[in-house]
């Protein structure tokens, strides 16, 4: 019985995980980068995407939970 029951428990979180993975938008490869929209800037004056055209760019995202 508890073997059922594991099973059972087994296929609910893989179809539960699958119908998760058809939610998600498909990655954006060769196509233009959002928008940049912040409150604050703090190292410079807000800069646009036109600004950034061609540099590097490194976005470091930090959060505290």
């Amino acid at each position: 019985m508890k073997v059922v029951r594991l099973l059972v428990l087994l296929g609910l979180l893989i179809v539960l995980g699958l119908q998760f993975r058809t939610c998600l938008r498909p990655a954006m490869t060769g196509q233009p980068a959002a928008e940049l929209v912040a409150s604050r800037w703090f190292n410079s004056e807000p800069l646009t995407m036109q600004n950034l055209r061609g540099k590097m760019v490194l976005l470091d995202f930090w959060a505290v939970w």
